[in-house]
Parts: structure tokens; sequence; C-alpha cells
């Protein structure tokens, strides 16, 4: 069974809009956290030391987001993280968040490929990297 990464955070004062709900650009930055977070479970490492020290990094190329309902300020946002698809030098990782662990407010399906950070050029996974990933792979991806 493939595990899921879960990060919490609360939403702050600064990220919501007039109508007191979560601005919608702020779940992606949201996306982006709990990124760094799971992407320090999967691979033992901090992600600034992926991108820094290994000289790798998984920038977006592209992204798809939905919102079903508002996320009000003072809840407590929780991203459920996990990997669409793992591919040869690229993934979507699939983002899934929810208000005080209830039913979806909010998804993203970002596709982020891997690249040496001094060049920018895209290579394949090495094995190490992909069996980190593995583990939160969905079934069928």
């Amino acid at each position: 069974m493939p595990e899921v990464f879960h990060a919490e955070r609360r939403i702050g004062f600064g990220e919501v809009d007039w109508a007191r709900i979560l601005y919608y650009p702020r779940f992606l930055h949201h996306c982006h956290l709990a990124f760094e977070l799971f992407m320090e479970e999967a691979l033992a490492r901090s992600y600034s030391t992926f991108l820094e020290e290994d000289d790798l990094g998984f920038p977006t190329v592209h992204l798809e987001t939905r919102y079903m309902r508002p996320i009000p300020y003072g809840g407590t946002l929780r991203m459920d993280v996990s990997v669409a698809r793992l591919g040869r030098s690229s993934m979507d990782v699939r983002y899934i968040g929810r208000i005080d662990e209830g039913e979806p407010a909010a998804s993203a399906l970002v596709t982020n490929v891997l690249v040496r950070m001094s060049s920018f050029a895209s290579l394949p996974m090495p094995t190490w990297v992909r069996e980190g990933l593995e583990r939160y792979l969905e079934v069928g991806g």
C-alpha cells in the first residue's frame, strides 16, 4: 500500500482575501511548503541540501488546481501529498488540501522535472531518488 505524506499548517491572517478565505494563489504556496517537507521525508535530506549539495532540483513545468470549498482564516490546512506518476525524469505530485482533516477543499496536480541545478538540464532520476519517491507512488502510477 503506497504511503501518503501529510503536512499541516494554520491559515494565517496575511494569507486571506477580503472574503476572509485563503487567497487562491496562496494554496500553491502551501503546496510548495508541503513539497519541501515531503522531499525531506522521501529522500532523507532537506530540500536545500538536495538543491545546493546534490545540485538537483524539481522545477514545476505544469500544474492544475481545483478549488471545491472555501479555506477559512484560522483553519488548519492539511496537505496530503502523493506521487501520481513517476517517469524517467519527471513526476506528477498530487496535493489534496483538507480543512481540519475534513472533505477536500482544494487539490493540485503538479508536474516536476528533475534537473541539474548548475545547468538546468533535465536528467534521469538517480536510483536513490526514484526509490525514495516510489514509497508514495499511487497504485497504477
